[in-house]
């Protein structure tokens, strides 16, 4: 099952170039490391084409792949070409345990042959770092016969896959006989990934809780809207949809599975009549574990601050302590809302434990000391850069390549503890307008519910009296 995909690219034309060449995962398992080694850098091995392509699943359409990206340049600047789109990136993917590396590679340079071999200079490169192998193809957006641009559109991209599709039956691999047209975003997938619960997710869940007390469509939309949510059941329109507070527009709900059509959901709620259970009207007792404490709570250490802020705020949004279960359903929706966003407040709270910051002063002044050791850290950076183009191959040259890796990595962790602070900064305010305004909602139904009681004891009372005179 080959899945196809390919979009414009903006900026420069070596980063998608470097990414498809990487020789981390284009190498050639059968090869050993030291003949690897012997390449160095993707963008600096000048070896021959035949033995590039022996060793690394790295090949080159009308362009030669250690040269590609001066190649693909020298076609722009011959015919003028100056426009924003640089290249497209593409990807052809096929089912785990299908094929082999080199039948995947074989089918890659087939399909760049057939859609651009005629016109375009084409990078294909396998890469084998992940379960499903997938080949990369880098298309200069420039044909070197004509100077045109090469179209990234809808038609492009279904010819691009009725291709795919083609060599899969000629290599007896599966393909999607009915594709949707339909992918699942970015984000969501890696929500899934990180375990964090999605908008879909809370969905479901508010649907699942609904039905399982309702009997009737009006029961449920009675109980979906206690949860803050809102439910179209338009007869005039043929799915039925879901809304929460905050969401900008609505969900069509047989888009959340197979349980979730509206002819599944009317089952769901019929089956409920079938299973009533009747038991006794007196309640059971509840019994409750007695648990002393030694020493005083007074004593306990607080966190406040930042810190405390953002502890608070991860306890309400169910994330602390850990393996906590919530149901996420009940959340006020301001901090729905935020769900999707825990893998940043996750990093943003490390942060701020990590280095005890509790302050905003702390906050700034910690921000301005690593982009203080950053400026120093560049300055080195170049420093050895200019000393390794005069140092002559050996240990010398390796040990500053080696430094300059490791500076590189340490200015990549401070960029992004920048941003970190910079993050909390903003976010810390918006944090507390939500729990001060989750916090009077709370008081309020506290407050109307004790008048509730009052006014039923009271009446409860008068009527005893009325009885007894």
């Amino acid at each position: 099952m080959a899945v196809c995909e390919i979009w414009s690219v903006r900026g420069r034309l070596d980063h998608p170039i470097d990414y498809a060449k990487n020789p981390d995962k284009t190498a050639n398992p059968n090869y050993l490391d030291s003949d690897l080694q012997a390449l160095g850098d993707v963008m600096q091995y000048a070896t021959n084409g035949r033995k590039t392509e022996q060793q690394f699943f790295v090949t080159g359409v009308n362009c030669d792949p250690a040269t590609a990206r001066q190649e693909m340049q020298a076609v722009k600047r011959q015919f003028g070409d100056k426009k924003e789109i640089v290249c497209y990136h593409g990807y052809q993917s096929f089912r785990q345990g299908e094929v082999t590396p080199e039948q995947a590679h074989e089918i890659g340079i087939k399909l760049a042959q057939s859609m651009w071999g005629d016109r375009f200079q084409v990078i294909v490169a396998t890469h084998l770092n992940t379960e499903c192998l997938h080949n990369h193809f880098v298309v200069n957006a420039v044909s070197f016969a004509d100077g045109k641009r090469y179209l990234g559109n809808l038609s492009n991209i279904h010819l691009m896959r009725q291709k795919s599709d083609e060599l899969c039956r000629q290599y007896q691999l599966s393909i999607i006989e009915h594709p949707d047209g339909r992918k699942k975003p970015y984000a969501m997938v890696q929500a899934e990934k990180s375990g964090i619960p999605t908008r879909n997710d809370i969905a479901r869940q508010a649907i699942d809780e609904a039905i399982s007390k309702s009997f009737t469509l009006r029961d449920f939309d009675r109980n979906i809207a206690a949860m803050g949510f809102r439910c179209s059941f338009n007869p005039n329109h043929k799915y039925w949809t879901i809304i929460g507070k905050g969401w900008k527009r609505p969900k069509r709900m047989h888009k959340l599975g197979e349980d979730y059509t509206n002819d599944r959901i009317m089952e769901r709620i019929a089956e409920n009549s079938y299973a009533v259970r009747f038991s006794d009207f007196a309640p059971e007792r509840t019994v409750f574990k007695i648990y002393h404490i030694r020493g005083s709570l007074k004593k306990v250490h607080r966190h406040k601050g930042l810190r405390g802020l953002y502890l608070y705020y991860c306890y309400r949004l169910g994330f602390l302590p850990k393996k906590r279960k919530i149901n996420y359903t009940r959340l006020h929706s301001l901090l729905r809302d935020d769900l999707m966003k825990m893998d940043a407040i996750a990093k943003e709270t490390r942060l701020l434990c990590q280095y005890r910051i509790d302050t905003a002063e702390q906050l700034f002044s910690y921000q301005d000391s690593i982009r203080t050791e950053a400026m120093r850290l560049t300055e080195q950076r170049v420093q050895l850069r200019k000393q390794l183009r005069k140092l002559p191959d050996g240990d010398e040259k390796e040990t500053a390549r080696q430094e300059i890796a490791e500076i590189s990595e340490r200015l990549r962790t401070i960029r992004r503890e920048v941003r970190l602070c910079d993050n909390i900064a903003e976010r810390s305010g918006m944090i507390r307008e939500e729990l001060k305004q989750i916090q009077q909602e709370e008081q309020q139904r506290k407050e109307q519910t004790k008048h509730a009681d009052r006014r039923r004891s009271s009446r409860s009372g008068c009527e005893d009296e009325f009885r007894g005179g």
